[in-house]
C-alpha cells in the first residue's frame, strides 16, 4: 500500500476515534484543545472528521429505523450482480442524501467540535469567562477561548456575540482580544458586540472604545471606535467606513426583538436563519441587496416571511421544514 493510502487510512481512523469519543461523555478541556489542534493542523483532518461524523449519525439513525433500507436485507435466493449493484447504488445514494441533510440541518460540524461555548438556533446564552468577563451568545453562535499569560484571546466562530470585558488593571494586565473573520478587536473599555456578516464581521462599540484591526495582504488597517460607532471588514473589501448605529436597535436581540432599519435583505436572511433550523435562500443577487425595515419578535417569527414578501412585493415558496426560497 502506498504512503498516501497509509496516511489517508490513519487520518480516517483518527477522525473515527474522535467522532466516537464525542458521542460519549463530554470532552474534558484538554481533550477539546487536542481535538481543536488536530482539526486545525491539516485541512484533510477537518474533511475526514466531517465525513466520519456524518456517517456516524446516518448509521445511528439507520440502526434505529432502517426505513426504506429494509429492502436491502439479504434474502436466501441468489441475487444477480446487476441487481446487487443497483441496491448498493441506492444504499450509497441514500447515505449521501442523509449526509447532506445532516450537514445542512445541524450546521458546521467543525464548529460543533471546536467551540468551547455555542448556542443552537433560537437559543441565547450568557457565560462568564475565567477572568470574570461576561459573554452573551446570540442564536447559532459559537466562540472558543484561548487565554494565555500575555493576552485574553477569544475566537469568534459564528453568529452574534455581546462582550462585557473585564477592564485591564494592576490585577489583570492582559488585553482582551477577540479574533473574528481574519481581524481582531481589542477592548479599550468594556462592552462591544461582533456579528457575522457573510465572510466578514461587523463590530459595534457600546461602552468606551475598541480598536479594530484587519490585515489585508501586506497592509494593516485599523480604526478606533467610540460608543455607537460600527465598522465592517471582509477579505474582499478590507476595512469599511465607520458608521453610527443605534445601540438599542443593534442589541435588541438581547431583549427578544429584531430591528431592521433599511437593512439589506441578505443580512436580514442571515439573521433569521440563526433563529430556526430551516433555511431561507435568496435566488437573485439583486433581490438580496434590497432594503427591509421592520421589528420582529424573536419568539414568534412565523409571519416574518409574509412581512418581507409583502413589503418587497416578492414571492416565497417553502419545502417544510427544510427551506424557503425567496424570488
Amino acid at each position: 500500500m502506498s504512503t498516501v493510502d497509509d496516511r489517508d487510512d490513519e487520518i480516517g481512523m483518527r477522525a473515527a476515534e474522535w467522532v466516537a469519543r464525542l458521542d460519549g461523555s463530554p470532552l474534558a478541556d484538554n481533550e477539546k484543545r487536542a481535538l481543536r489542534c488536530w482539526l486545525e493542523d491539516d485541512p484533510d483532518h477537518r474533511a475526514a472528521f466531517e465525513e466520519a461524523a456524518s456517517t456516524w449519525r446516518d448509521l445511528s439513525q439507520l440502526r434505529l429505523d432502517p426505513g426504506p433500507l429494509r429492502g436491502l436485507t439479504p434474502v436466501r435466493r441468489r441475487t444477480s450482480p446487476a441487481r446487487r449493484a443497483i441496491r448498493i447504488g441506492a444504499f450509497i445514494g441514500l447515505l449521501l442524501l442523509g449526509t447532506g441533510f445532516a450537514r445542512y440541518y445541524f450546521g458546521d460540524l467543525w464548529l460543533l467540535a471546536t467551540a468551547d461555548y455555542r448556542t443552537s438556533p433560537g437559543e441565547v446564552r450568557t457565560v462568564t469567562l475565567a477572568d470574570g468577563s461576561s459573554v452573551e451568545l446570540g442564536p447559532a453562535s459559537a466562540i472558543a477561548i484561548d487565554f494565555n499569560d500575555t493576552e485574553r484571546r477569544v475566537k469568534f466562530l459564528a453568529g452574534e456575540v455581546f462582550f462585557s470585558a473585564m477592564p485591564r488593571d494592576a490585577r489583570e494586565p492582559r488585553p482582551f482580544v477577540v479574533e473574528a473573520a481574519g481581524g481582531t478587536t481589542t477592548a479599550l473599555g468594556t462592552q462591544f458586540a461582533i456579528e457575522e456578516e457573510g465572510n466578514g464581521a461587523e463590530v459595534l462599540a457600546i461602552e468606551h472604545q475598541v480598536t479594530v484591526a484587519f490585515q489585508r495582504g501586506t497592509e494593516t488597517q485599523d480604526v478606533v471606535l467610540s460608543p455607537g460607532e460600527q465598522v465592517r471588514y471582509a477579505p474582499e473589501s478590507g476595512m469599511g467606513r465607520v458608521r453610527t448605529r443605534d445601540i438599542d436597535a443593534a442589541t435588541a436581540w438581547r431583549r427578544g426583538l429584531l430591528v431592521f432599519d433599511g437593512t439589506r435583505l441578505r443580512h436580514v436572511v442571515e439573521t433569521l436563519n440563526r433563529y430556526q433550523h430551516s433555511h431561507i435562500v435568496i435566488l437573485d443577487d439583486t433581490l438580496a441587496e434590497r432594503r427591509v425595515s421592520g421589528v420582529l419578535a424573536t419568539n414568534d417569527l412565523h409571519d416574518a416571511i409574509d412581512t418581507i414578501t409583502a413589503e418587497l412585493g416578492i414571492r416565497a415558496r417553502s419545502i417544510y421544514p427544510l427551506i424557503t426560497v425567496l424570488y
